[in-house]
């Protein structure tokens, strides 16, 4: 809190003494913009090269203009009060709805071209779905309204973010909502008086403008990142805020024309301003006449349009990716006891944080009783056998039948290495981003030595280019302290990682792609990988097969590591080598694979970050995934996985030919790229495992989906 006290002090001080550093600006060519006002006259403007170039006046006279959006084909959305409409730049009207009576709409998104969403304020206050042009509206549900005050000061702006959710400025109640399509509040966040909000491109943080001058920037846990007053510049109303791209704002500022004292002409109040980065006013905007642009409720830059196409609310203008395979066309031949056969467990209660309060990692937001069932319950219907036990005794006999050791099961003295998925963690210290459960990780050794037998000195649990945080380290070894824990770093009770150079033999020449592996990786006899159900900005998905990256000896700091032939071809799908199918093919790595796991707990949305949102569709319907996938196909394993998410997050536009690892390795040995992956200098002449991709039932006509939902 004084860290951000002390920077608001910095930005007034700059604001009050920025002037005898250097010149502000008044050049109306600064930025080319359009503008809209809540004013007398119903106006909007578009200022290009510093001239009107466009101007709209509504001749309704009534009402008042709250928001309006600059869209790419030319047309706007205004909310005027008492309805909203779309025009176009020469002057026409494409639709109008008008408000019924008694309500008021200040603000308007597009939702493809066949719809639009706003919030009607009223008794009950209400958000509508809209189809265009036939005002005709197929979906509305009631927001919440503070019982005091009126209509008008209910609600002024929403705004649609990146996963098809609408993000809700309540000055009534002086929250942010965020719902979903069909009337679910997924989240909320008070102690503001919001006028406007909007999503932050790439964090997802909040944008929120106030009244009383504040501005500021949570995430999505309600922490405030960034934060400023603009009344020390003279603005005193802010409504919108945009985010330049070299960090400074446009802030714009509305003055109220119904005042009783006439506005002082000779003092003027700004319109909008621009301060940069470090705080410094440098534009300020007064076009009071010749032109007069009047009272500010909206400023966009014109290079900002909004493309409609691109919005979506959930199910309205759904996105899909593109990919390479559709539904049910199965490539390759399983693997396992059950070729194929991937255990999904849904345990709904097992996860249970708050999104806000403390860390998720905590006892209190985690039912370790639940992900001990959740992981017994995992093995018997993987294997198919009446008990955990005997569960466990078939896959290690199935393993080593499968790897020339003979009809036998786990021996004392052999060691199974779990590789757990710690990306966030680069310190011991507790963290709020997303990294391997420690409730399913102590699920997983208690199964592994009350049910398979195995020793606890057998055991170790590894990150080999991370850190294994403490809430795993302590769950793990005062239950089990002769369990070894291995990270990159030591200490603290971890051993240090160390590594065999010159391990893996890409199947291209792969650049400065890691290549030396984990000791404790190419030691072991059986490994468990133990992945996340969670989206990368790159592959689209993180998932078993990516989580092979962190058993090489790469660098702590992620950005001084390669990563060549990761990411697919998003925009052309032109197929090309994967460098997966090497990690996956790798005989110490995805071939001495005893169980793949991916841990869905939480599971997130983005890489990086506390986990968030929850999931929305079937069958989580508002709940974090509470799951776990386990299976001995890693290809098939992946593919459920990689649908759970796609079906869930279709908009990610990393997503894009997400598959073409899996359909690589499934197609061996002809793989569409025509690239001759080998192992161990031979070519590889068989699929790695199976391939499909589910179909609008969550059905396949190959793959072995055993579902079971846990009370």
């Amino acid at each position: 809190m004084m860290k951000r006290l002390l920077l608001a002090l910095s930005l007034m001080l700059a604001a009050v003494c920025g002037g005898s550093a250097q010149e502000v600006s008044t050049d109306m060519a600064r930025h080319n913009f359009f503008y809209a006002g809540q004013s007398k006259q119903r106006r909007m403007f578009i200022v290009k090269d510093g001239q009107v170039s466009w101007a709209y006046q509504d001749q309704l006279k009534k009402g008042e203009i709250s928001d309006a959006v600059l869209m790419t084909d030319g047309h706007i959305l205004v909310a005027h009060q008492y309805g909203v409409a779309e025009v176009t730049q020469d002057q026409q009207t494409v639709w109008s709805y008008a408000a019924p009576e008694g309500t008021e709409i200040h603000t308007i998104q597009p939702i493809g071209r066949n719809h639009v969403v706003f919030v009607q304020n009223g008794h009950p206050a209400k958000v509508v779905v809209m189809e265009i042009p036939a005002c005709r509206i197929v979906r509305e549900f009631a927001v919440p309204v503070s019982e005091k005050g009126s209509v008008h000061g209910q609600f002024r702006n929403a705004r649609l973010t990146s996963r098809g959710t609408l993000l809700i400025a309540n000055m009534g109640m002086g929250c942010i909502h965020e719902y979903n399509s069909n009337g679910q509040e997924i989240d909320r966040w008070g102690g503001m008086l919001p006028w406007s909000v909007q999503e932050m491109p790439k964090t997802g943080h909040l944008l929120i403008t106030g009244r009383k001058g504040h501005i500021q920037e949570i995430n999505r846990q309600g922490q405030t990142v960034w934060e400023m007053n603009t009344t020390a510049y003279g603005v005193t109303q802010p409504q919108k805020t945009v985010r330049l791209k070299d960090g400074g704002h446009i802030i714009n500022n509305w003055y109220n024309e119904w005042n009783k004292e006439p506005m002082d002409t000779a003092n003027a109040p700004v319109q909008a301003i621009e301060v940069d980065k470090d705080g410094r006013l440098v534009w300020q905007l007064k076009a009071w006449k010749e032109p007069d642009l009047g009272p500010s409720t909206t400023i966009q830059l014109t290079d900002e349009a909004v493309n409609r196409d691109r919005l979506f609310f959930g199910e309205f203008n759904a996105q899909s990716p593109r990919l390479f395979t559709g539904p049910n066309e199965p490539i390759g031949e399983g693997r396992g006891i059950h070729p194929g056969r991937v255990a999904w467990i849904h345990a709904p209660g097992v996860a249970q944080w708050d999104g806000h309060t403390g860390l998720w990692v905590e006892d209190r937001w985690n039912d370790q009783q639940k992900a001990d069932q959740m992981m017994t319950e995992a093995v018997m219907q993987l294997t198919g056998e009446p008990t955990a036990k005997k569960a466990w005794k078939a896959l290690f006999k199935h393993f080593n039948k499968t790897h020339g050791r003979g009809n036998r099961g786990y021996k004392k003295g052999e060691m199974i290495a779990v590789k757990l998925n710690m990306n966030n963690a680069i310190t011991h210290h507790d963290t709020i981003e997303l990294n391997s459960s420690p409730f399913v990780t102590l699920a997983l050794v208690r199964s592994m030595v009350r049910d398979a037998g195995v020793r606890q000195q057998d055991i170790v649990i590894c990150e080999p280019s991370r850190a294994i945080t403490d809430s795993i380290f302590n769950k793990i070894h005062r239950e089990f302290p002769l369990v070894r824990m291995i990270d990159n770093i030591g200490g603290d009770g971890r051993e240090k990682c160390e590594y065999y150079p010159e391990q893996i033999v890409y199947s291209v020449d792969n650049g400065k792609m890691a290549r030396g592996l984990a000791k404790c990786i190419v030691d072991a006899d059986y490994l468990i990988n133990s992945a996340l159900l969670k989206t990368h900005s790159g592959p689209g998905v993180t998932l078993t097969t990516k989580n092979w990256y962190g058993a090489t000896d790469i660098n702590l700091l992620w950005r001084q590591n390669a990563h060549n032939n990761v990411s697919q071809d998003k925009r052309n799908g032109k197929p090309q080598y994967k460098t997966f199918v090497d990690w996956l093919s790798h005989k110490d790595m995805g071939q001495k694979a005893l169980l793949l796991l991916i841990d869905g707990t939480y599971g997130s949305r983005d890489v990086n970050g506390a986990p968030n949102p929850k999931w929305m569709k079937e069958p989580f319907n508002g709940d974090w995934a509470c799951s776990i996938i386990l299976s001995q196909d890693e290809v098939a394993c992946d593919a459920v996985a990689m649908d759970i998410i796609i079906n869930e997050w279709p908009e990610f536009q990393s997503l894009n030919y997400c598959d073409e690892y899996l359909r690589e390795a499934a197609s061996l040995p002809h793989a569409p790229s025509g690239t001759i992956y080998k192992q161990n200098g031979n070519p590889i002449d068989k699929p790695l495992g199976l391939f499909e991709h589910w179909n609008k039932q969550h059905q396949y006509s190959k793959i072995d989906l055993k579902y079971k939902k846990l009370q």
